[in-house]
């Protein structure tokens, strides 16, 4: 700055203050600068007012559909049209149930793909070479993936699954190479739900995009869509494609569809792992939307979810991108999920975008010539959008470069700014002075973030227990009851540093310059710490860091009246920090649309409130964390006056949660939909003993609530006369029929016993068919058992015994959570459909390596009086059947009872336990 510039600011603190009432702080050293009061900061409200809604507004944006009523002709087929796509649709979500081993899956769907496959050959380009596969397909696996509260370990076994496969490229003499760029969806659904937008919405997406590429001029290379039929049974029909079928082995890249919402917009979620490249294809179609931000929440675990993304990336080492619907994730895995619940333009932004992406990716430099790019296994991608309106992406190598070189300039910008600060403020401090303001600024806003943030949190375990989860159904109550404390308790962090000496004699120009680059300070910090980490995530505090600082710096140097004029002031204030604020309210307002339903099913073991209360105070005060500057140049009773009536605000909210039916939880039509997630199961159980005598028999209804609230809201609808807890001590995986491990998940459920036996074919028989000694310890044990199209087998060794090996899968046996110190083995079976077969015998073999010589009286009963050999236990066996399109009179009873905002999923169980 010239030494004018210098002279005319040190001027300007002689001059009479101007503040928004005329007054002086009488707290601190006035310098001349403005103040602000109630009318700048409602002034503040309605702009942040405005960024919310207007965030909404445009990153909500969706296509007409093609054709409408006005323009098109649905006879093209050579562009995307949602009309055609949307009739496939009502087709095949009239094939219900979808679960693997139904009809409407194995055997409906199945046709259905391959007849549109054969009518798209017979219609296409004679330049086109269409080859279309029917792969039916056996194998096993081992899985475990974290979904941030439990690990999820065990073993997967299906057979006789079902994969449409269509490859569409160049006809051989004009064919370059082999490279396939692969296209995946899955037709079947979850247990009871229509699955319109998971995932059938994603396949006639595909099955259009297919129409329309079979009429273009043939790509240089094969596309390959696979319409898989296995994906809610676990990912088991990706897994066997990608490591048995021949046309897996050309696979270069992929693209994989899934949807856990109704529709809106397509979100890019994963890439990779690493090649950068497929980004940047990604970010030339014309919707393109997501960040890397989202993408390492996701790979966290956070998100109880996993997708076949992990399956080509795990099993096939192929990189590659994966895409979703998010928006109104109430519908994911209810029977809500229908077609009607899909927004119009869903369909024709997602198959626009879909067409762009395999152009994208299919004519890329790194597609054609793989083998020779370097970045591709070395780097990855940092993307993000904003409001939809751009997309931004580089390679994670360059943004350390750039956030290195942003580092260096806000390093050399914050302490230029504040040695200039305090020139021109007039007040000549010694540098122990300078090095308390300086630390006293650090720590007002560390403060600021870190008291709001507890606080909340504490908050929200109280109201947890008196009006858990009222934000489920409203999610705006989040803000007034989460948010504006957060708001608040900002508010009241620097009234209370500006109270002390040091602050109170400070100029509030000063002062309010050093708030402010503090806060860069730190964003600066966390910006090193993300970078140091690898994390691409690095972009969200460069955008804070990067965002205010050479705006500030510009406004505040060559424009010295800045502070005099309020106008002026605010207007520098607010541009500088525009960016931040306006990406971070987006992002938030993203993160709310994902997380709140999430929350109706993630079971019993985390609060949603407390969690809900800490992401939206840390990201309300990380957003808030530039504007804590101006309470520093706000006059205190206004500031004081804000401060209450945000507390009010929030004590208000919380007695009406309390008091009135709007802290009611969930909804359903049409009120909106909100539903409570419900899990019912009536089961058969029975137990033998070591000489296969059976000790006890008896039958249940199992009540699984997957949400933190539990049975309470049901208290009154259910009999739970005698209803008991899971005997988790006593009985191997609680003596319950589950059909996924997630013993840890759903804790608090209840098992009701009742006389009625559900009516079922027949009991999962198990008999052991051999026991061949292999070593003096070694035993190999051979069982046969009959299982029907969804089964588990629950194994666990003795303690004195160890399962060395079996013949269930190929890859050694993955163990699940310890039972009374002894290992446990959790096997997931799955068998699609076969004429005339409802049930399967399944023979498998299991090796025990055993110590001989040692009792365990929790394993075996002993005589002192007697000398004859005492058996003794070896393992425990449980086996499950799981009749899923099937009811009982038991359950009809129920289901009728049950309240509309409760979406449920009920089917039969039997379940025999053995000791060998």
């Amino acid at each position: 700055m010239s030494g004018e510039g210098v002279r005319r600011r040190v001027a300007q603190k002689n001059r009479a203050p101007i503040g928004s009432n005329g007054q002086q702080d009488d707290h601190s050293t006035d310098d001349g600068s403005a103040k602000l009061g109630w009318a700048q900061w409602i002034f503040l409200s309605i702009y942040f007012t405005g960024v919310v809604y207007g965030s909404q507004f445009i990153g909500g944006h969706l296509p007409k559909p093609w054709p409408s009523s006005d323009h098109g002709d649905i006879r093209d087929l050579s562009r995307f049209s949602e009309d055609r796509a949307t009739q496939h649709l009502l087709t095949l979500t009239s094939f219900r149930p979808r679960t693997v081993g139904t009809d409407g899956n194995d055997k409906f769907s199945v046709k259905y793909f391959l007849k549109e496959a054969e009518a798209i050959r017979k219609k296409a380009s004679p330049v086109n070479l269409i080859e279309i596969d029917h792969q039916v397909v056996s194998g096993s696996f081992r899985l475990a993936f974290l979904n941030g509260i439990y690990e999820r370990r065990f073993n997967n076994v299906y057979q006789n699954i079902h994969n449409v496969l269509v490859r569409i490229g160049p006809l051989h003499e004009y064919s370059e190479s082999n490279r396939t760029l692969l296209v995946n969806c899955h037709f079947d659904a979850a247990i009871g739900v229509d699955g319109a937008s998971d995932d059938l919405s994603q396949c006639v997406t595909m099955l259009e995009a297919l129409t329309v590429l079979a009429q273009r001029a043939p790509l240089k290379h094969r596309v390959l869509f696979l319409f898989n039929g296995a994906e809610e049974s676990i990912l088991q029909a990706s897994h066997g494609f990608v490591t048995q079928h021949p046309w897996a082995q050309d696979v270069t890249a992929f693209i994989n569809l899934e949807a856990a919402g109704s529709g809106g917009r397509d979100v890019l979620f994963q890439t990779g792992p690493k090649h950068p490249w497929l980004v940047r294809a990604y970010a030339l179609v014309p919707f393109p939307c997501g960040n890397s931000f989202g993408e390492e929440i996701f790979q966290s675990g956070i998100i109880p979810s996993d997708t076949d993304f992990r399956i080509f990336r795990d099993h096939g080492s192929i990189p590659g991108v994966d895409i979703a619907y998010v928006e109104n994730g109430y519908v994911y895995h209810t029977h809500y999920d229908r077609v009607e619940q899909i927004t119009p333009g869903t369909l024709q932004r997602s198959g626009e975008n879909l067409i762009s992406l395999i152009y994208g990716i299919v004519t890329s430099p790194e597609f054609q010539d793989l083998e020779n790019c370097v970045e591709c296994a070395t780097d990855s991608a940092v993307y993000f959008d904003f409001l939809g309106i751009a997309f931004i992406t580089y390679s994670h190598r360059s943004g350390v470069i750039v956030n290195c070189i942003f580092v260096l300039a806000a390093i050399a910008t914050i302490f230029a700014e504040l040695r200039l600060e305090l020139i021109t403020s007039g007040v000549y401090t010694s540098s122990l002075r300078k090095a308390k303001l300086l630390g006293l600024g650090i720590a007002a806003a560390v403060t600021a973030v870190i008291v709001p943030v507890v606080s909340v949190a504490c908050l929200a375990y109280l109201v947890s227990f008196v009006a858990p989860m009222s934000w489920y159904a409203s999610p705006h109550l989040a803000f007034f009851l989460y948010g504006c404390p957060t708001v608040g308790m900002v508010f009241a962090v620097h009234r209370y540093f500006l109270s002390g000496r040091v602050m109170a004699s400070t100029p509030i120009g000063l002062r309010e310059s050093i708030i402010y680059h503090s806060v860069g300070f730190l964003w600066m910090i966390v910006l090193i710490v993300t970078t140091s980490y690898g994390l691409n995530s690095a972009f969200v505090p460069l955008l804070f860091l990067a965002g205010p600082l050479p705006i500030r710096v510009m406004w505040l140097n060559f424009q010295p009246l800045t502070r005099r004029d309020l106008t002026a002031f605010l207007t520098a204030h607010m541009t500088s920090v525009s960016i931040p604020t306006i990406f971070g309210l987006y992002t938030l307002l993203s993160m709310l649309r994902v997380f709140i339903p999430i929350f109706g099913r993630s079971g019993s073991e985390l609060n949603p409130d407390v969690a809900l209360a800490v992401l939206v105070s840390f990201s309300i005060a990380c957003l808030m964390s530039y504007y804590g500057s101006l309470v520093h140049v706000t006059d205190l009773k206004s500031s004081s006056q804000i401060a209450k009536l945000f507390a009010g605000i929030t004590f208000g909210t919380v007695l009406l949660i309390s008091l009135t039916p709007i802290g009611f939880p969930y909804s359903s039509p049409p009120n909106g939909i909100a539903p409570k997630r419900l899990a019912l199961q009536h089961f058969h159980r029975e137990d033998y003993d070591l000489a296969g005598k059976q000790v006890s028999e008896d039958n249940g209804l199992w009540i699984v609530p997957l949400d933190f609230i539990g049975i309470k809201p049901l208290s009154g609808i259910f009999n739970l006369t005698g209803a008991l807890s899971a005997d988790c001590v006593g009985k191997l995986y609680c003596g319950l029929p589950f059909i996924y491990p997630i013993i840890k998940l759903f804790r608090h459920h209840l098992v009701v016993p009742v006389r009625e036996e559900p009516r079922l074919p027949h009991h999962p028989l198990l008999v052991n068919t051999g026991k061949e000694s292999i070593t003096e310890r070694l035993t190999k044990w051979t069982f046969s058992a009959e299982l029907v199209d969804h089964s588990n087998i629950y194994i666990s060794p003795a303690a004195h015994c160890r399962l060395t090996g079996w013949n269930l899968t190929a890859a050694e046996p993955m163990n699940g959570p310890e039972w009374n110190g002894r290992p446990t083995y959790f096997v997931f079976l799955v068998a699609g459909y076969e004429a005339g077969k409802t049930k399967f015998d399944k023979v498998f073999s299991i090796e025990l390596e055993c110590r001989s010589g040692l009792l365990n009286s929790s394993d075996a009963s002993s005589s002192s009086s007697s000398s004859s050999p005492v058996a003794v236990e070896s393992v425990r066996i449980t086996v499950v059947n799981h009749f899923l399109a099937m009811t009982s009179p038991l359950l009809d009873r129920v289901l009728t009872q049950l309240p509309s905002w409760v979406a449920e999923i009920h089917w039969l169980n039997s379940l025999q336990s053995y000791v060998f």
